[in-house]
């Protein structure tokens, strides 16, 4: 019984397609510690615990920092002109508006788990996970009402990005060094990748989509990096 067990299990592994790495098109320096990260008007908005930063993706430069809308701030998305942000020091979803060039923000419902980790959106809904959660909620972006739900194979979910297609991802606790990409319908992940130098960015904590390529970075990471969608011809 245990030959046999071995055997279905070496077999199952054996059947699972090692990840690809990822082309690398550019980096820009990091600030050394990441939270979620979003692409808006030309430019990444980076959330940190204690800031929110406007960043110039052409070489890294910080255009503007804001003060969050909690004590720690997640993940963040911008959609339909407003910021919304996810907190970790509470289950808050805060939406953010410009006034006088101030950011502020007001809090606009909860999330369903007791942190939010990460938030995207698809042009219609808002995407968020969290809390070790391999659970992704779509919420409507006007009552912030969970519409559906879906679950992918991978828990743990960080920050999240939609690039049209599916949902950019990466886990806390599996598959350190890889990021993924998520069917919105059923959950479920045919790849994996790895960064073009997995050994400087295990932690992956930020993913962002700019229309063209892929964005990612993470936790003690010296560089934001710029990947080709490898879905993409």
């Amino acid at each position: 019984m245990v030959h046999v067990l071995l055997i279905f299990l070496s077999a199952l592994f054996a059947a699972e397609p090692a990840p690809e790495k990822l082309k690398l098109l550019r980096k820009i320096p990091h600030s050394g510690y990441s939270e979620g990260i979003d692409f808006h008007d030309g430019f990444l908005w980076h959330a940190l615990p204690d800031a929110i930063l406007k960043i110039d993706p052409k070489d890294g430069t910080v255009v503007e920092r804001f003060k969050p809308a909690t004590e720690y701030s997640e993940s963040l998305a911008w959609f339909q002109g407003k910021l919304f942000e996810l907190s970790f020091s509470d289950n808050s979803i805060s939406i953010g508006t410009f006034v006088k060039k101030q950011l502020t923000f007001k809090r606009g419902g909860d999330t369903s788990e007791v942190h939010g980790w990460g938030i995207a959106h698809d042009g219609k809904s808002l995407i968020i996970t969290g809390n070790y959660s391999p659970i992704l909620y779509f919420l409507n972006p006007k009552t912030l009402k969970v519409e559906r739900t879906i679950t992918a194979p991978v828990t743990a979910l960080e920050d999240l990005a939609w690039d049209g297609e599916g949902i950019w991802s990466s886990s806390y606790t599996e598959r350190r060094g890889q990021v993924f990409r998520i069917n919105p319908k059923d959950g479920s992940v045919k790849k994996y990748f790895l960064l073009s130098e997995p050994e400087e960015c295990p932690v992956i904590d930020g993913t962002a989509w700019d229309g063209k390529a892929l964005w990612v970075t993470g936790k003690h990471c010296p560089s934001i990096y710029q990947f080709k969608n490898p879905y993409l011809k």
